[in-house]
């Protein structure tokens, strides 16, 4: 069964009617929505990137006549992927059950863009003295011919979006604060899950990459999130304010080739991410 399937089934589960199964066993006392209204994330770009290297080719003579090899290196620079915007979202149903067991989903997505840019000119590799004196004669041409430091690469895109099956138990604080309750638990990926980066290359990009003006990177499946939440509740008769905090963290690889693309470019056949969130949630809560 596909993984949207199984969550169709489970999702229709938690939403059916409450009149269903109101005399069962399992049946809910309060029932709980939130929302995401803000919080913070790490920085979702790559950082510093490269160094991105022109190698020898069997066409440069230089290289044939200083003893060099297809594929070595003789100028090198390096470039920075920096998130530019990003749009989060998150949204929980959350039930409370006899023994104060808490079930529920979150369901979770953010999306962002961020911009690489060359932060170097193109320099002589220091790999071996053969390599820096025939990168020396190309310097000056790669650095007029693609650009230097400060030349926009790529514009890149990510999305990742993740459903959580949450589970935790309720304590009531009422004995206590009056009204006053507090929950919490993990939130566990069960529930589906998927990730995506489109890129679009400036005219630098595109050279450097093997000649693709946009590329598309699905993620590997085996990626993992974990998520923690606590919901802190206060009740006014049958209704119920809702303040929660939640921390979500991700992380994940894609396969990419190293002769097109970003792999060319990183000269790696990984393309790995990693994601830190903290958001906070306003809700409402009925009580039964």
């Amino acid at each position: 069964m596909k993984k949207s399937v199984k969550f169709l089934a489970v999702l229709l589960i938690f939403l059916m009617p409450l009149s269903a199964f109101a005399e069962s066993w399992w049946s809910p006392n309060r029932v709980r929505v939130n929302f995401r209204v803000g919080g913070s994330q790490a920085e979702g770009g790559l950082g510093a990137v490269g160094p991105a290297k022109n190698k020898c080719p069997d066409t440069y003579n230089a290289c044939t006549a200083a003893g060099l090899a297809d594929g070595d290196a003789i100028n090198t620079m390096t470039a920075e992927d920096k998130e530019s915007e990003r749009v989060n979202s998150g949204l929980s149903i959350h039930y409370i059950m006899d023994m104060n067991i808490l079930v529920g989903i979150h369901l979770w997505s953010t999306e962002y863009i961020s911009l690489v840019t060359q932060t170097s000119d193109w320099v002589s590799s220091t790999e071996s003295a053969a390599q820096t004196a025939v990168g020396d004669n190309y310097n000056a041409g790669l650095n007029s011919t693609y650009g230097g430091a400060g030349t926009a690469l790529a514009v890149k895109k990510s999305s990742v979006s993740i459903n959580f099956l949450d589970v935790g138990y309720f304590y009531d604080m009422a004995d206590i604060v009056g009204g006053m309750s507090v929950s919490g638990g993990l939130g566990l990926p069960l529930l589906g899950s998927s990730g995506s980066t489109d890129l679009v290359y400036g005219t630098t990009g595109y050279a450097l990459n093997g000649g693709l003006w946009t590329e598309s990177i699905t993620a590997d499946s085996g990626g993992s999130a974990m998520s923690f939440f606590v919901d802190y509740g206060y009740a006014f008769g049958v209704h119920e304010a809702l303040f929660s905090l939640r921390k979500i963290t991700t992380e994940g690889s894609a396969t990419i080739s190293k002769t097109k693309g970003l792999g060319k470019v990183l000269d790696k056949d990984k393309f790995t991410s990693k994601g830190d969130y903290t958001s906070f949630f306003l809700g409402y809560g009925y009580i039964f």
